[in-house]
């Protein structure tokens, strides 16, 4: 038995010690046994010797009593525990069904809050936070993209803190099942690309290693999407053999229906083929890109400083050219599940991040609100406390209240948050990486449980520890006591009201810099006119068009046809449409100042293939020299026609008509015989206004025969998707045709992602502002509820109404104010996370952040007049006599 401390004994007013109880009976057992052999006439020490010796083992004695009393007092405590909760929430129950209107509004506030964060966290579980579904995820890196076939092949032989690597290029083919031709999106990889990820086919087999050689890669892996919509869930699909640009090729697997790699429009996948005597395909096509697993025992960072180290030293080895002493010097490494996120994993933190401010918005409202019942309740909780109920008893009881509105809230919001994810899966625009894995599941419930915990002691703390304050002493009722506390309460609520208004500040400088950003994205020059055009991707296999003469016949029928429909007044054929797709530039050769091959050249931003009525059908006017004609043709003078930032760029004092340019190879110069005005290409953010256009018939870079056919009309284009379509069937069945659009629809797809963002934003913006409007409403009500004998008072002695308006539309304002500050700082500090989705628009534009505040002080005063109005309209009379 151990000797206890004496300060010990003082912690058992605050909780029972049951070690130093044990003690205590112990020493007590043992003193009245001393005593009864002392009086039997035993000396001191034999009388204590005989008692120990009786009793036994006291240590392991203490030590089973002690387990033994420590086990029944903690049942006890949770007894007690469960069944003061059990009391609390039954009273919290009904109490809240005496208020329905308070508990009303507050549910449905919470619901909206926690269904919206629900429903983005969704989004952001599934694309950033969930690992991906391959095996040990974290040990797959990405090493780099646009590298060369030579390039992995150095890598693998030369990293050393890698077990694997594997390359894959994305490519998209006309696949033909016999009974159409479908442009279908896929990727050529490595044999052993889907070993390292640990993923098998659920039906029939993967690739062999020889089948990674060129003439022996005529096998396919595809999806279960295509294996369910065009192979009826054939089991024999297996063996099968498709067309694959006309070239046959034999299905060896199906992929799992969860398997979407790279991208989730990968539809087939097929072995690539590296063939190292070719130089120019080994070490002239930069379209790779590489992961690789880690190795065992090797960190992820010590993988990528060797990545680093080693790649530039691969400068040497490219045969056709020097890349330069910066070759490779930026390259990035990083774990495989950023790269598949990419940009998207900032814009989905970002609405988070919005959607968080919206529920703290719901947060403060409700705290005012139960602030404003407790103060309802004062005497109620005072005759609680007269008649025994501690503090910390009355608080329990209280937030036991608050918890019951959050997980109601909680649970309405569960079901807005099923609705909201269903909209978002509508609205996303495409592109979203891993978008089919979004869903409810166990990770979101347990995220809106914490949610509804969360915000169930965020709202309800502050309220409960304010309103047990006034119940200390509850026999002192006083008028100055009272006073006091209202004083208090309003300091509270003005607070609360400030962060409010900070956090919705916050929000709308968001939205309106997002909202400013579209409206100028909707009104840039294109350089094109998109109206009145139609377009359409034609993807001919390239098995039965490798005969370029077959291929200009197929492009000339189809202008020619095309032509001749009523309503079209002119067709042309592009290698690649702007804004619809990237319209990748190249090196170039100028004469005069650029003409050395082996050395870094000067690049253009964009390279097209057109025939000679593209820029009449696109609405491009000619601003110098002329444009193509069908005698620009092979065996002919190359010509060219540049935009005018390339006549800027190279010849800024004299007029690039006439003058040379070339690919970066030794080939014949082209002579420059027209400019045309800058246009967006890449997207309508573009930037880079460096364009050269060529003669389809002329082309020396043409790596595929899919051409984009445009047409203009004179009336809407949109109808002409069918004749198209039935023009080229009606040419050739092998032939597929996609992506049929009209041009302003390609513009305005390419901007759905900012339409996404800020139709999103600005929803929360509004719900912030409302929200606010609702929050300085209900403080400036409670006021003047609480105010109404001196403003009796004030009447009765001359004050103007006037003067009581301002009176509380001033506090309005005050308070609105302090919060507008607080945001705008905090505003400044967060919104340079914007700056990669803003276009035109600075992250710190002063409009605004001038207009913002000025907003939020108009809604405060629109939302404080009712409640102003109602104080002027007071009787003084009957405010005297109100106690």
């Amino acid at each position: 038995m151990s000797d206890a401390p004496r300060w010990r004994r003082y912690l058992r007013l605050v909780r029972r010690d049951v070690a130093a109880d044990v003690d205590d009976e112990l020493a007590f057992h043992l003193a009245m046994r001393v005593e009864r052999n002392a009086a039997l006439g035993m000396t001191p020490d034999a009388a204590r010797r005989e008692a120990m010796e009786r009793f036994g083992d006291v240590n392991h004695v203490r030590e089973q009593l002690v387990a033994h009393d420590a086990r029944r007092q903690a049942t006890e405590e949770r007894t007690e525990y469960f069944r003061d909760l059990v009391q609390d929430l039954r009273f919290g129950v009904r109490s809240l069904r005496r208020a329905p209107a308070f508990a009303a509004a507050t549910i449905l506030t919470l619901a909206l809050c926690i269904g919206a964060n629900a429903a983005i966290f969704s989004v952001v579980d599934a694309i950033v936070l969930r690992p991906l579904p391959y095996s040990h995820p974290e040990q797959l890196v990405s090493i780099g993209t646009g590298a060369a076939a030579g390039e992995f092949l150095a890598l693998r032989e030369r990293l050393r803190s890698f077990s694997q690597l594997a390359a894959w290029v994305e490519q998209t083919h006309p696949i033909d099942d016999g009974q159409q031709s479908l442009r279908v999106e896929g990727a050529a990889v490595t044999t052993n690309l889907l070993p390292m990820l640990g993923v098998a086919p659920q039906l029939g087999r993967g690739f062999l290693d020889e089948e990674g050689q060129p003439g022996k890669n005529n096998v396919l892996l595809i999806s279960d999407a295509i294996w369910r919509t065009h192979f009826g869930e054939a089991r024999d699909v297996v063996g099968k053999r498709i067309l694959l640009e006309g070239v046959p090729h034999t299905i060896v697997g199906v992929m799992p229906h969860d398997f979407h790699f790279p991208a989730t429009t990968t539809e087939y996948w097929q072995p690539g083929a590296f063939n190292p005597s070719n130089v120019g395909a080994t070490w002239g096509v930069w379209d790779k890109k590489i992961i690789g697993r880690v190795a065992s025992g090797v960190s992820v960072e010590r993988a990528t400083r060797e990545v680093r180290d080693v790649w530039p030293t691969l400068r040497p080895l490219n045969p056709l050219w020097d890349p330069g002493p910066d070759y490779r010097r930026d390259v990035a490494p990083q774990p495989l599940q950023a790269t598949v996120v990419g940009p998207t994993g900032r814009l989905l933190w970002i609405l988070f991040g919005c959607v968080v401010l919206v529920l703290l918005i719901g947060c403060v409202n409700v705290a005012n609100l139960l602030l404003a019942r407790a103060t309802a309740r004062e005497r109620e909780l005072a005759v609680r406390a007269a008649l025994g109920g501690g503090r910390g008893r009355l608080v329990r009881q209280l937030l036991a209240e608050s918890l019951l509105l959050s997980v109601a809230g909680a649970s309405l919001g569960f079901g807005v948050s099923d609705l909201a994810l269903r909209w978002l899966l509508a609205a996303m625009p495409p592109g979203i990486p891993r978008a089919n894995e979004i869903a409810v599941n166990g990770s979101v419930l347990l995220f809106t449980a914490g949610v509804a915990l969360a915000t169930g002691i965020l709202f309800g703390i502050v309220p409960a520890l304010r309103a047990t304050s006034a119940n200390q002493r509850p026999s002192a009722a006083g008028a100055g006591r009272r006073a006091s506390r209202d004083a208090q309460h309003h300091r509270v609520s003005g607070v609360l009201v400030a962060a409010e208004v900070a956090f919705a500040v916050l929000l709308v400088v968001a939205a309106s810099l997002l909202v400013r950003s579209f409206t100028a994205l909707q009104h840039v020059r294109l350089g094109f006119d998109s109206s009145h055009v139609i377009a359409a991707r034609i993807t001919p296999p390239n098995g039965r068009y490798r005969d370029t003469s077959r291929v200009s016949a197929l492009y000339e029928g189809l202008r020619g046809r095309l032509g001749t429909l009523p309503g079209v007044t002119s067709v042309a054929v592009t290698d690649k449409l702007p804004i619809a797709q990237v319209v990748y530039g190249a090196a170039l050769r100028v004469q005069g100042q650029y003409e050395d091959a082996k050395h870094i050249l000067p690049s253009i931003g964009h390279l097209q293939d057109i025939t000679p009525e593209y820029f009449a059908t696109m609405g491009i006017p000619l601003l110098h020299g002329r444009g193509f004609t069908d005698a620009d043709r092979g065996g002919q003078p190359l010509v060219a026609i540049v935009s005018q930032s390339v006549a800027r760029r190279y010849w800024p004092n004299g007029d690039a008509l006439g003058k040379h340019i070339a690919p970066p190879w030794d080939s014949p110069w082209m002579t420059i015989v027209g400019i045309v005005p800058d246009t967006k290409q890449d997207s309508l953010r573009d930037t880079s206004r460096t364009s050269v256009y060529v003669p389809w018939a002329q082309s020396t870079l043409r790596y595929t025969n899919e051409m984009w056919v445009v047409a203009r009309t004179t009336g809407d284009p949109a109808p002409y998707a069918a004749a198209l379509r039935s023009v080229v069937r009606d040419l050739d069945r092998s032939v597929a045709v996609s992506d049929v659009r009209t041009m302003e629809a390609v513009v305005s797809d390419s901007v759905r992602k900012a339409r996404f963002t800020m139709l999103l934003v600005g929803a929360f913006a509004a719900a912030a502002l409302l929200l606010g409007a609702i929050g300085i409403y209900g403080v400036m009500s409670y006021l003047v509820g609480q105010r109404m004998q001196e403003m009796g008072i004030r009447i009765a002695l001359g004050a103007s109404a006037r003067g009581v308006i301002g009176l509380v539309v001033g506090r309005a304002t005050r308070l609105s104010s302090l919060g507008a500050i607080i945001g705008l700082v905090a505003a400044l500090v967060t919104t340079r996370w914007l700056a990669t989705l803003l276009y035109d628009v600075s992250a710190t534009d002063p409009v605004t952040f001038v207009t913002t505040p000025l907003l939020f002080l108009l809604v405060a005063a629109i939302a404080s007049c009712g409640p102003a109005w109602r104080a002027t309209r007071v009787d003084p009379v009957r405010a005297l006599r109100a106690e």
